[in-house]
Parts: C-alpha cells; structure tokens; sequence
C-alpha cells in the first residue's frame, strides 16, 4: 500500500511540473472565461478554452484558424498586441502577411474577395506587412480586434486555440466560425 501511495505522489509531482513547465513556456495554456467577442463559437462569459504553442513553433497562423496572442492591457479595456505581453487573447485570423483588408458592404473582404457571410461594419482598408496578422472576433458588432488595435505582429501570436472545455455542453474540437449574424453585446 506504502509503494502504490508513494507511485501516485510521484505522478502527481511529475504531472503538476510538466504543468508548470507547459503553461511558463506558452505550450498549453488554458484560456478563459471567455467574454463575448468570440460569441458564439466560444460561450460568452463562461467559455474556457485550451491553447497549444507547438503548431506556431512549426508554420505561421493560417486564415480561419482561432489564435491566441500576448497583449498588455486588460479584456473589456484597451489592450495592446505585444510579444512580451501577459495577456492571452484570442481571435480568428482574417489576413496573413501580404493581404490588403477592408470592411464594406456589410462584409470584410481579403484581396478583394469576400471573406465570409459575416455581417461587419465598415472599415478602412488595411495592407498587411510582412510580419502582420489582421485578427477579428466571432462576435464582430462586439468585439475589439484588429480594427481597433491594428494588425498583431506575427512575434505577439503564440498559439492556436484547440478546444473549448467548460462548459461541458459545448466540449469538443474548436469549430470553424458558427454562421449566423454576430449576438451583439452580452451581459454577463
């Protein structure tokens, strides 16, 4: 009994380093709650998500994917992309390096294509440069991103978001962008 007891503290012990050690490297990271920006592909208010760091180590962010990145502020404030930032957001990439943005319409078209089925209001158009991300929430009538803070440097993205754990109706791999016209503001 002594030894079984003796195994499970060591794996216990193992189990909360590596833990450590994966959230202070930026490897799995655990996000959340949520607030509504990313309404309704992550719940707002109680939407909690985890995040991995290996796949970005590897290739660059592609359009759709959901990623994390470092900012300096506070969520349901001004936040600030930034590389040696302790905030972790996320939102989706809309634009890669290269890409020239614009919001008209009622659409945000890339390169001049429409994106998506997205009800946005209009923005300027922007050129991405060569290290530069163009992010947007789910939740685009109530989300800041790019159009507020300006584009991400691709230094500030850190990881893509892989699934969403609580609340537990909702558990599961991260769904491309759920159709339908953005919730708007939620009060949580």
């Amino acid at each position: 009994m002594r030894r079984v007891l003796v195994w499970i503290g060591i794996v216990a012990l193992v189990l909360v380093v590596a833990g450590v050690v994966l959230r202070r490297t930026w490897l799995l990271v655990p996000m959340g709650p949520g607030g509504a920006s990313e309404a309704p592909t992550i719940p707002a208010c109680t939407g909690r998500m985890i995040t991995e760091g290996l796949t970005y180590k590897i290739r660059d962010p592609r359009r759709g994917e959901m990623v994390a990145f470092r900012a300096t502020g506070q969520l349901g404030g001004t936040i600030t992309p930034d590389a040696n930032g302790d905030l972790p957001v996320a939102k989706r990439v809309i634009g890669i390096p290269g890409d020239e943005v614009v919001g008209r319409n009622g659409r945000v078209y890339v390169n001049g294509v429409k994106a998506d089925d997205i009800q946005t209001a209009p923005f300027p158009k922007v050129d991405l440069g060569s290290d530069q991300y163009f992010l947007m929430g789910d939740n685009r009538s109530y989300s800041q991103d790019s159009r507020d803070f300006g584009p991400v440097p691709r230094n500030a993205i850190f990881g893509r978001v892989l699934f969403v754990w609580w609340p537990f109706a909702h558990f599961g791999v991260l769904p491309g962008r759920i159709s339908g016209a953005p919730p708007g503001p939620i009060s949580c």
